[in-house]
């Protein structure tokens, strides 16, 4: 069932990267929720995690289906609810993660890749941009939002589950790449740098802690 759901996401989010490489907003709209829909439902079925484990993936998928659909809109106020979303999907990631075995031997890979991450760009352009964008409430917002990310990607890497941490990795990718692309300068080909990397992260941070 998990590899028949697997399939059925990959075509879908295959789809959806089509649909933003050649602008198809009506294709994406149908797109982009049916691959998180499926990967929800990846995470109900794949591996053998305990019940918190299993229930913390499955509300993680969910937050990310909810920002999903709060993203299509192009309002402030529907980045702002995406990112709070987002934020709590990613907060249930981090849950998983502590609810599982830990092997701290990931642990300075996925600090590094945090300090590297939000040193690039995101403290000395991104975060001013935000304030500068939509005053102080935004730019605090993005703030504590990389603080969450941080803890997801740490957590991961806490696992020692290398499928974990690189889908953590991409994932928060993904959030950077919208950010600088929000409130710096436009990202080329900008649909799929933040498309691909999202899907393919949240399937290997699923299947990881799913499989621990």
């Amino acid at each position: 069932m998990t590899a028949v759901l697997l399939v059925i996401a990959t075509v879908l989010a295959l789809v959806d990267w089509y649909a933003v490489a050649v602008s198809r907003p009506q294709l994406e709209r149908f797109a982009k929720p049916a691959t998180m829909a499926a990967l929800i439902a990846v995470a109900a079925v794949a591996g053998d995690p305990s019940d918190t484990v299993r229930t913390w993936l499955v509300v993680g998928a969910t937050f990310g289906l909810v920002g999903d659909i709060a993203l299509l809109g192009k309002s402030s106020t529907s980045f702002l609810a995406g990112l709070s979303a987002f934020a709590l999907g990613h907060l249930a990631y981090v849950a998983a993660a502590w609810s599982t075995a830990h092997d701290s031997g990931l642990v300075v890979v996925g600090a590094l890749f945090v300090v590297g991450l939000f040193a690039f760009r995101f403290v000395g352009q991104t975060v001013p941009g935000a304030f500068a964008s939509g005053g102080r409430i935004l730019g605090v917002a993005v703030i504590v939002y990389a603080a969450v990310i941080s803890a997801m990607i740490l957590s991961a890497a806490a696992t020692g589950l290398l499928l974990a941490l690189v889908g953590a990795m991409l994932f928060s990718g993904s959030d950077w790449v919208i950010g600088y692309d929000r409130f710096v300068a436009p990202v080329a080909h900008r649909g799929l740098v933040v498309m691909v990397p999202y899907h393919v992260g949240q399937a290997l941070l699923i299947l990881g802690l799913a499989n621990a």
